[in-house]
């Protein structure tokens, strides 16, 4: 490689990309040229997604997956203007670089969890961002597998999610979405825990009524699971783990429960 320490960031960019990988010695010079002065700016961020567009889906060394999560991190959430907050403007930024290429990769996908995992808090419109861009790459193949579930709970537990540790009504229907599209599918076991403990915890711990399941919360939730007019076993495990824990529950839900012996 040629002076990576003072050429320009467009030509490192060209120099790295000319083989369409990224090997580990790159990642390694790349490393200690953009953390010389400890800031990742603007312009730094800008060549690490243009080398990322350019040799996405490549077999790139595992470390640059590391340095592109965490280089592009380091510039959203540990600027001076908001640390350890995600911004309208550097949301902004973000999205519109991601969706770029029309598509988010593995590296993309893992910056955003990261980000709402990491964050003390994120727009709205970046959440919303985030449980559709996971959706989609999770149901390309239709199967939910460990590290997708993973991947789910840093989502729907981080602090820069829609209600931090708390489950809120949005990441509720995306884990239903999850739940319909996939029924029936080798989804991996922990799949079942979250989608049990998540919505459980979105009705029982909930500020309005915590512990208790009012009228509101089990209509919706006969809406969700009746949607596709199936009671899958998911589901079923959700209204018993509910009867088990509720303090009490009132209109239709109870007579649901009664009706199928749950």
């Amino acid at each position: 490689m040629s002076d990576y320490m003072t050429m320009a960031l467009n030509e490192l960019a060209a120099e790295i990309t000319a083989d369409g990988v990224v090997d580990a010695e790159e990642v390694k010079k790349m490393k200690e040229r953009l953390y010389a002065d400890n800031v990742i700016d603007r312009e730094e961020a800008d060549f690490l997604f243009t080398i990322n567009d350019a040799v996405s889906g490549a077999n790139n060394d595992p470390s640059w997956k590391e340095l592109f999560v965490e280089a592009l991190t380091t510039h959203v959430l540990k600027d001076e203007t908001s640390p350890d907050v995600l911004d309208d403007g550097e949301a902004s930024y973000l999205v519109e670089k991601i969706q770029g290429d029309k598509k988010v990769d593995a590296n993309e996908l893992a910056l955003l969890v990261n980000i709402a995992a990491s964050a003390k808090s994120t727009p709205e419109n970046f959440q919303k961002f985030v449980l559709a861009s996971l959706k989609d790459v999770i149901l390309e193949d239709g199967v939910i597998d460990e590290n997708e579930v993973a991947m789910i709970r840093k989502v729907v537990y981080g602090i820069g999610s829609g209600s931090g540790a708390s489950v809120d009504r949005a990441e509720a229907d995306f884990i239903f979405d999850l739940n319909d599209a996939t029924t029936g599918k080798a989804n991996h076991s922990s799949w079942k825990e979250l989608f049990v403990e998540a919505l459980s915890k979105h009705v029982l711990e909930d500020e309005t009524s915590p512990g208790v399941i009012d009228e509101s919360e089990g209509d919706w939730l006969i809406s969700r699971v009746e949607s596709d007019n199936e009671y899958d076993e998911n589901e079923k495990a959700l209204f018993v783990n509910i009867k088990t824990n509720a303090k009490s529950m009132t209109g239709k839900l109870k007579f649901k429960m009664d009706l199928f012996q749950i």
